[in-house]
């Protein structure tokens, strides 16, 4: 009698055993989909942030002093450029940044970079090595009136035509400001 009582003890604590572990790998997996979820809920609102921030400059008229803002603002930001063009410079002139990247509208450029390497982020987003870029100091300096190309002034009350241009993952990778182009849709 005393073996079956003991038999039965150690049947019943490894059935309770087992129940114990399969709730709680039952309640893991449940758990487990709403942390995905909330994961992935989590990333898009960032996403969505981190892209809200150029909703301001997307086909909009922007002040001089915006265009400096935005320069000064996205100097540290990688893989992004900023292409100014005045009303004096009509080639325009990129605002420097700290990755010293600078890419060409796309479809203006679809000559590949120069070095070699094919790093451009998608197939219309040229590297521009050649770049003309300068500091955002050099874009207040009023000492120097260069009517050419050689002109990289940013007249802080003047209007500018903003565009921005994303890669094929949606991201931003380049701001154009035109003064020349406002009226334009």
């Amino acid at each position: 009698m005393e073996n079956i009582s003991t038999g039965l003890k150690w049947v019943i604590g490894i059935i309770v055993t087992i129940l114990i572990v399969a709730a709680g790998v039952s309640i893991y997996l449940v758990i487990n989909n709403y942390f995905i979820r909330a994961q992935e809920q989590t990333l898009a609102q960032t996403q969505m942030i981190n892209q809200a921030e150029f909703n301001s400059y997307d086909s909009k008229i922007v002040s001089g002093q915006d265009v400096i803002n935005a320069a000064m603002k996205f100097r540290g930001r990688p893989q992004f450029s900023i292409l100014i063009k005045t009303g004096v410079n009509l080639a325009g002139f990129y605002a420097e940044n700290t990755y010293a990247t600078y890419y060409s509208i796309p479809g203006e450029s679809e000559v590949p970079p120069t070095d070699g390497s094919n790093d451009s982020p998608t197939a219309s987003f040229v590297k521009n090595s050649a770049a003309k870029q300068h500091s955002v100091s050099q874009m207040l300096d009023q000492s120097k009136t260069i009517l050419d190309a050689d002109n990289y002034n940013v007249n802080t009350l003047s209007l500018f035509k903003s565009t921005v241009y994303r890669d094929k993952n949606d991201e931003v990778r380049l701001i154009v400001f035109d003064q020349n182009n406002i009226n334009e849709k």
